[in-house]
């Protein structure tokens, strides 16, 4: 590919046109592959050191192909008029600034979320992703169809004589050409390719039937934490949309025998609980939103459990103490907070989501709610707290991720 021909003036539409669709193509496919990793749990889990340079590089990428509509659009109107009497030029033509336009915005709204509400952050995110699963199976077609190995496989195709008896044709019997087969039979390989995948982000997103949380589909706990009031029906109605789970380790198995929790380090009485202490402690109800720092949120989300500034309280917090240190039951995840960040009232030690138990998958049995921070705070399987001086930095803060989390 040379870039050289899009700024020659001599060099005529037809063959810079050539070269923006060879550019295209690379920079989508980038987009495509570094989506797709973005996407992935088990790159997430696999390589948790670069994904946040993987999302900077996604960034760039989509950034840097902008450029060809720069050189295009000056020029689009002639184009058309090129394709006047080219009925399916002119639909796939539509089909990809359509998509282009919408990935641009989209990607955009996500780049910047933190100055834009989570709700926009929210769209923003559903829609980039229903852009990419229409546009990634398309653009393959398109690219696959339109290649040169593709074109010598049609040629040979049509070669083959195949002996047909005469057929009246009728609006029940249509006649598709050898080469309309081929290439439904490829449009028809990819879309199977890409069901999974599509109706994983479907599932995520649309599924209608809210996850019950119970000890047969997470951690094994008896007694189980009988729901206040408040939180059976909840007092929020139900959760509005879906989390999306994501670990950075295998989900640690734990049960009643083996679980406590412990606050230690700078508090003047060092506390520990088993599962049956723990869910002795009075709980409160409250109602929050979650959001997570890669664009979708959870909307009034009934949650019950323990307000940290309690367990504090009771433990005793030292003068010396200036920050709280959170483990994971992982053995490898921790955050932080200040104290005074610890300390706020939504701040809470969270045992039930909507009246049922936090399933594994979701942190639980116990899991750090922050509300008003993103999620990579509100650390999963909660079991160990520790009051400290200096401030500790977290785990995805050392691959990237803000110390600052608080949301718009």
């Amino acid at each position: 590919m040379n870039l050289r021909i899009l700024f020659q003036g001599n060099i005529n539409f037809g063959k810079k046109l050539i070269q923006l669709h060879h550019y295209n193509a690379i920079s989508f496919f980038l987009l495509s592959l570094t989506g797709l990793l973005l996407f992935s749990s088990t790159f997430r889990s696999a390589f948790p050191s670069i994904r946040v340079l993987m999302k900077d590089l996604h960034i760039w990428v989509g950034v840097i192909s902008c450029i060809p509509l720069f050189f295009y659009f000056p020029k689009m109107k002639k184009h058309v008029r090129t394709l006047s009497k080219k009925k399916n030029n002119r639909l796939n033509l539509r089909l990809v600034l359509t998509i282009l336009i919408i990935l641009i915005i989209s990607g955009i709204l996500l780049t910047f979320h933190r100055i834009t509400p989570p709700i926009v952050s929210s769209w923003a995110l559903i829609i980039h992703d229903a852009a990419t699963w229409v546009g990634l199976p398309y653009v393959i077609y398109h690219s696959m169809t339109r290649s040169k190995w593709f074109k010598k496989l049609e040629k040979r195709f049509n070669k083959v004589e195949i002996k047909e008896e005469p057929m009246l044709i009728e609006n029940g019997n249509p006649i598709y050409k050898r080469r309309t087969f081929l290439r439904m039979l490829s449009g028809s390989v990819i879309a199977l390719m890409f069901f999974p995948v599509v109706g994983r982000w479907f599932q995520l997103n649309f599924a209608s039937v809210t996850e019950k949380a119970s000890v047969s589909n997470g951690n094994q706990f008896s007694p189980i934490p009988k729901a206040n009031a408040k939180s059976a029906p909840p007092i929020g109605g139900g959760r509005k949309g879906q989390f999306r789970y994501y670990t950075v380790t295998e989900i640690p198995k734990l049960n009643d025998k083996n679980w406590s929790f412990t606050i230690d380090g700078l508090v003047e009485k060092l506390s520990t609980y088993n599962w049956d202490q723990f869910v002795q402690l009075k709980r409160d109800v409250q109602v929050s939103d979650f959001h997570c720092v890669t664009g979708w949120s959870v909307y009034s989300v009934t949650w019950e459990g323990i307000p940290l500034r309690t367990l504090l309280q009771q433990a005793g917090v030292k003068e010396s103490a200036k920050y709280v240190k959170f483990y994971s039951a992982d053995g490898v995840y921790t955050d932080t907070l200040s104290l005074d960040q610890a300390m706020l009232d939504d701040v809470m030690a969270a045992v039930l989501i909507d009246g049922e138990l936090i399933t594994e998958k979701n942190g639980g049995p116990v899991r750090l709610i922050v509300p008003k921070m993103y999620a990579y705070k509100s650390v999963k399987w909660l079991n160990r707290v520790e009051l400290i001086e200096n401030e500790h930095i977290g785990y995805w803060e050392k691959r990237g991720y803000s110390q600052d989390a608080w949301v718009n």
